[in-house]
């Protein structure tokens, strides 16, 4: 049997529900009937939130269900949203900034002299290293 990350999960569900995330789901439920009463003035969902509130803090045991499907969620959320937020910023900052440098005519990695000849393409340092290049490294 092996031990990771992944084995707690049943794909995108986990596969046990412990206290703690428990009360955290019913809590997240709590603040979800409050906003939907503050900002869309549905005064059904202040008592259904005392009554949730109430029920987290006798039987917090009773929102495991939820705590998957709310966990599970959140997973896949994630998952998705960290590629179309890197996907964007790579859109965004990344490749313009790459096609200034081409039109620029930089080649910071030397792609043009690659394999022309025999000679490296890798540039030589010579520099002696002191002990004050090991205390003020940049």
């Amino acid at each position: 049997m092996t031990s990771g990350i992944l084995d707690k999960f049943r794909g995108p569900f986990p596969a046990t529900i412990t206290n703690d995330q428990a009360k955290d789901t019913g809590m997240a439920m709590v603040l979800i009937c409050l906003l939907v009463a503050f900002f869309a003035d549905v005064r059904f969902c202040y008592g259904l939130a005392i009554v949730l509130l109430l029920v987290n803090m006798i039987w917090p045991g009773a929102f495991r269900p939820v705590a998957g499907i709310w966990l599970g969620f959140s997973h896949l959320l994630g998952s998705v949203m960290s590629r179309v937020i890197l996907g964007v910023i790579f859109l965004v900052l990344v490749l313009p900034v790459g096609l200034i440098r081409r039109a620029m005519g930089k080649d910071s990695m030397r792609l043009k002299m690659w394999k022309k000849d025999g000679s490296s393409v890798f540039r030589t340092r010579d520099h002696e290293f002191t002990s004050e290049d090991i205390q003020h490294p940049y």
